[in-house]
């Protein structure tokens, strides 16, 4: 007659704990987009499969600054949650969306040229629009530049030239507000 002894230990915290550290490695936790980390990696990915054209476009919020001042952090923080909500239900895989920075976004959109870059813009406006609608009070506003990569070139030069794009639409948009960027 022997006695076999069994231990059952309950490692689903642990399991849960391990994907959440994992989703943490490649997500935003405040947007819960993709993060810079993802975005480099990405890049880098895509690059070297080598497939254009990939649309570039780089999203900045407008007016961040001034929400802090004014309402607080947790408002900057509400309205780039905002940012993230429009930005995710504008991509579908293969395209992603990163948060990289503070206040700026990036989307890979492996596939699409020129004219499919400029519907997904018009797209994103419409979602920018129902957001604000939906929203109310003070409207989410992002400053975006558009560009494409396309094989024989470096995938960074296309995210520049989209940044430069993003920057000056953002230029614009302070000069139609007779703001001093500095100041929002």
């Amino acid at each position: 007659w022997s006695l076999v002894q069994v231990s059952l230990t309950d490692i689903s915290a642990r399991k849960k704990a391990e994907a959440y550290l994992e989703f943490l490695g490649k997500h935003d936790a405040l947007t819960k987009l993709r993060n810079r980390s993802f975005f480099n990696d990405e890049l880098n990915r895509l690059e070297r499969r080598g497939l254009g054209p990939v649309a570039v476009l780089v999203v900045d919020v407008n007016g961040l600054k001034a929400a802090n001042d004014a309402y607080g952090h947790a408002a900057g923080d509400a309205l780039l949650r905002r940012a993230g909500e429009v930005l995710a239900k504008a991509v579908e895989p293969p395209m992603t969306a990163s948060r990289i920075g503070g206040d700026e976004f990036v989307l890979l959109m492996p596939g699409l040229d020129e004219r499919g870059g400029e519907q997904l813009l018009a797209q994103l406006q419409e979602l920018l629009e129902l957001n604000n609608q939906f929203h109310g009070g003070d409207p989410l506003d992002l400053s975006l530049g558009l560009a494409v990569w396309r094989t024989g070139e470096r995938l960074e030069a296309a995210v520049h030239r989209a940044d430069a794009l993003m920057y000056e639409h953002k230029r614009r948009y302070y000069q139609t507000r007779d703001h001093d960027r500095r100041g929002t």
